[in-house]
């Protein structure tokens, strides 16, 4: 087929990472005879893993060399390879969709400057990465031109939603699960047995477990601080972290587990391809985060058949079973009581998870539909 649909996505870098994983399972999954699904980075001097996961699956991939902002003298460089990447190649696209907050805007900027009809700006978050005041500041002017410059809104919850696009908008923001490939994630007898025989874990071992990016937002000190307690409680308690670390903060973490004197209970795994392997190997899944544009590691751990406990800041549309136990991040004490007195048999929840909308098949076919409908063919 001659004439596919051309769409453009743009995510700053393939680091592995929730929105990373997202694409590449709409990437895996789009229907190739009707459209080409090309990837734009920026380029912060590395190259990633997932870079070539995406050429293998006949995405095109583009970085803006040597553009990475650090600084707002970064964005002059940025503006002009921007600029020059438009005039060249982005121009030929039918649709860009934007994954990645304001300080991208440049993106739709530039696609509506070459008259590229239909603008994605696609909310991932309900807050900034980073904690320095004057950066939240910028980013919060920015959002003004990041929809000024879009003519279509999409969100992985309301909660992202709003929190990119203001209230105003809210009527115009198209909700899109972010979903999974529900077989992977499916409880595995073996899988459980091999993982915990690699880190000499015994059975009678009861392994609380978080999956995530180990960053200040998804507050893996909190729970160092709390599984103090637990291990005074009984030793029987692990705690397996599985994501790729932030150097300064995985030393910071490391630093406390030795202080504490519980090493022999905590396991940092650091990045698995399969992470959702290690799932078998827990009892208990812990999400902590200080916020989330969703929380897709939630639906991985309830497809998983785990029981979990999260904190209020995980957004309404990710608790889909009754897996799933909400408690506020100041009261230690009611962590610490469910995590002991909890009954940790898994349930199984895959018909939830299904009718919730996370199935990643039926969430790519919805999206195939949105973008057909939105170009009125």
């Amino acid at each position: 087929m001659e004439n596919k649909i051309k769409i453009l996505y743009f995510v700053d870098r393939m680091l592995k990472g929730g929105i990373q994983a997202l694409v590449i399972e709409i990437a895996k999954n789009i229907d190739k005879k009707r459209f080409q699904l090309d990837f734009l980075l920026l380029d912060d001097g590395h190259d990633y893993e997932l870079e070539n996961t995406l050429k293998k699956l006949d995405c095109n991939v583009y970085k803006l060399k040597n553009v990475w902002i650090r600084s707002p003298f970064d964005y002059i460089i940025y503006y002009k390879e921007m600029k020059k990447f438009f005039e060249k190649t982005g121009k030929n696209y039918n649709i860009v969709h934007l994954h990645s907050s304001s300080k991208n805007f440049l993106f739709l900027y530039f696609a509506k400057k070459n008259n590229i009809k239909i603008r994605i700006a696609h909310s991932h978050n309900t807050g900034f990465k980073t904690t320095n005041i004057l950066e939240k500041l910028v980013g919060n002017i920015l959002k003004k031109f990041l929809i000024k410059n879009a003519t279509d809104f999409m969100a992985c919850s309301k909660n992202a939603g709003r929190w990119l696009f203001g209230k105003k908008k809210e009527k115009d923001i198209i909700i899109l699960k972010n979903a999974i490939d529900i077989d992977k994630y499916k409880y595995n007898e073996q899988l459980r047995k091999n993982i915990r025989d690699e880190y000499n874990i015994s059975e009678d071992d009861i392994v609380c477990g978080n999956v995530g990016r180990i960053v200040e937002q998804k507050n893996h000190e909190f729970l160092i601080e709390i599984f103090k307690e637990i291990c005074e409680i009984n030793p029987k308690y692990k705690l397996m972290i599985v994501g790729k670390p932030e150097k300064q903060l995985m030393e910071k973490l490391e630093n406390l587990v030795e202080k504490y004197k519980i090493k022999k209970n905590v396991f940092f795994t650091g990045y698995k391809n399969s992470s959702n392997d290690y799932l078998n190997a827990m009892d208990l899944f812990l999400f902590p985060s200080k916020f989330e544009g969703l929380g897709i590691a939630l639906i991985e751990a309830q497809t998983n058949g785990l029981k979990c406990i999260v904190s209020e800041n995980i957004p309404q549309e990710a608790k889909v079973s009754d897996n799933v136990i909400t408690i506020n991040l100041n009261n230690e004490k009611e962590w610490i009581n469910k995590i002991i007195n909890i009954d940790k048999t898994r349930n199984d929840c895959i018909k939830q998870i299904e009718d919730a909308g996370y199935s990643i098949k039926n969430m790519v076919k919805e999206l195939e539909k949105y973008y057909y409908n939105v170009l009125k063919l």
